[in-house]
């Protein structure tokens, strides 16, 4: 995914065009989340924002295609980066095996995905080797196997591998406000989930360790999460496995990265139009010019991103009008 940054004003016949996104995304429900960038996709009956309650309603329905309601995160999310989220969750009811010969578990989710994989037709959450890229908190409701009376932050890189260390093994309640909280940090490679409600632990907090190759796993990968979501699972292909619950989701607190590039600062020097900003590492960036903002052409090479201070710099002849733009990719 390439995240574009175009930077304005107009300087000495140049012309600069800039958007850049805060490391935050809070979202309390209290006007209309559709003007704050939230968006559906699917089956858009399964959410309805409740204006007097202040919340989501939220139907999870494995009967139904994979279906979101989600937030562009405006960048990219790695292994190497922190991140969390938070939100309250109350689940009114939940029931498992309600499709006929689908008796087994299926979970209701929330959490960051890659938009792109997740909307297409092949990314299946319940076969195993077709849904890349989550970073999502679980529930597994019980049945007759307790491991699936489960909670835990599931992670999966871009290459399926999974990384589920730690359950909780609890049987959620219901009415009852939940804070669902997943913090994972870079420098040791750990997620961690707590359940609250009134400060105090539902169950003992869970964790995915990325770096563990104990058991089955044989070494986690990298992954892109650009997405934010609710998520509605389809069924299909989830080992008989069928879900209906509903509640609500309310009070969302993304804590992000800073975003590729910030602190952009436009000037000419020589007569060659350049931008100087402040990058990340596992970055790569590039200088991009137009004199319509319709037709591009790259100036240099890619450049990889130090984590400071950089400048990119015009390699083509000036224009009398010229529109530059800097395009950051992840590295990895």
């Amino acid at each position: 995914m390439k995240i574009k940054l175009l930077l304005a004003p107009a300087l000495a016949g140049f012309v600069f065009l800039s958007t850049v996104h805060a490391g935050t995304i809070v979202e309390d429900f209290s006007h209309d989340p559709s003007l704050d960038g939230w968006q559906m996709f699917g089956d858009t009956n399964l959410f309805q924002w409740d204006s007097v309650n202040h919340n989501l309603r939220v139907t999870w329905d494995s009967s139904q295609p994979n279906s979101y309601f989600y937030h562009p995160l405006d960048t990219v999310l790695g292994r190497y980066d922190d991140f969390s989220m938070a939100f309250d969750l109350v689940l009114t009811d939940y029931a498992i095996g309600v499709t006929p010969g689908e008796t087994n578990t299926f979970e209701v989710a929330t959490g960051f995905l890659n938009y792109s994989e997740a909307t297409n037709s092949l990314f299946l959450r319940g076969s195993y080797p077709t849904q890349p890229d989550l970073a999502e908190f679980d529930f597994f409701p019980s049945d007759s196997e307790p491991i699936t009376n489960s909670i835990n932050p599931s992670f999966v890189d871009s290459a399926n591998d999974f990384a589920y260390n730690t359950y909780g093994y609890v049987t959620l309640p219901v009415n009852v406000t939940l804070r669902v909280t997943v913090a994972y940090t870079a420098t040791n490679q750990t997620a961690v989930l707590t359940v609250t409600t009134n400060g105090i632990n539902v169950v003992a907090p869970s964790y995915a360790y990325l770096d563990y190759t104990g058991g089955f796993y044989t070494g986690f990968g990298d992954f892109h999460l650009d997405t934010f979501a609710v998520e509605s699972y389809s069924g299909v292909g989830s080992y008989y496995g069928s879900l209906l619950a509903h509640g609500t989701v309310g009070n969302i607190l993304l804590t992000l990265p800073p975003p590729p590039v910030t602190l952009l600062q436009p000037s000419v020097a020589h007569g060659v139009g350049q931008v100087q900003f402040n990058s990340r590492t596992n970055w790569n960036y590039i200088l991009e010019s137009s004199t319509d903002l319709t037709t591009w052409q790259t100036n240099g090479s890619v450049v990889i991103g130090t984590g400071g201070s950089m400048v990119l710099q015009d390699t083509n002849a000036a224009q009398l009008h010229q529109f530059y733009r800097v395009n950051a990719q992840r590295a990895d």
